[in-house]
């Protein structure tokens, strides 16, 4: 994470915060009782709101010092580990949420795969994520390492899910929530360059390979839901 990025993002870490969390709980149904899994749960932010719904709710984090974050905002509600191998008994979960995640694990359709696993039939999918508004192929690749290294275009995530056994229902634009956020760290300070890395997990301009104009990938930022088929 770079210096200065969660002061203005805030433990969210993610365009839209919790307001678009909670749409896509809402949109999804989730409900007081419902057992929920937060892959990828970060700092706690999107947990603890889970929590506070009467979402029987927990946290599954790869990196060790969120986990320890997280663990204090949700004590005894978080778990370290992977997406790609989910410490969850198949057919367990009512709803999984999977917030600005998808895009950086190292192998995305495994995580799915495991995601699929654990929901029990009609149940629900939350992704909110960046994708690629260009299309596939369009644009350089995003550098490796940052919150853009695995964007896609809305179709190919939506091909994904639908692989896995889950059925799009829903997919929306939130992109004015990444231009919003950008906008907040160029006003703190942050170059468009430094934003452009934080994104892309490289730098661009003069010197350092990789342009900023034309040719870099067009990203967005979505909400999708969808639905495990009946097995």
């Amino acid at each position: 994470m770079r210096p200065g990025f969660r002061a203005v993002a805030g433990d969210a870490l993610r365009p839209g915060g919790l307001a678009l969390t909670a749409r896509g709980c809402d949109l999804a149904g989730f409900s007081p009782g419902d057992a929920v899994a937060d892959v990828g749960c970060g700092l706690g932010e999107s947990l603890n709101y889970l929590r506070g719904r009467g979402v029987l709710a927990v946290g599954l984090e790869p990196r060790p010092d969120f986990a320890a974050e997280a663990a204090l905002r949700v004590p005894g509600g978080v778990v370290l580990a992977r997406a790609g191998s989910l410490p969850l008994r198949s057919g367990c979960l009512d709803g999984v949420l999977c917030e600005c995640a998808l895009s950086v694990f190292d192998d995305p359709d495994a995580a799915l795969a495991e995601m699929a696993r654990a929901l029990r039939p009609g149940g629900r999918l939350v992704a909110a994520d960046l994708y690629r508004r260009d299309g596939p192929g369009g644009g350089d690749a995003p550098g490796r390492g940052g919150c853009a290294a695995g964007a896609v275009s809305g179709f190919e995530l939506t091909g994904r899910l639908s692989r896995r056994g889950l059925v799009p229902r829903l997919f929306e634009d939130h992109s004015r929530l990444l231009a919003e956020l950008a906008g907040r760290l160029i006003f703190a300070g942050f170059s468009a360059a430094d934003v452009g890395a934080a994104l892309a997990g490289r730098r661009c301009g003069p010197g350092q390979g990789v342009p900023c104009a034309p040719g870099r990938p067009r990203l967005g930022y979505c909400l999708c839901v969808a639905r495990k088929e009946n097995a």
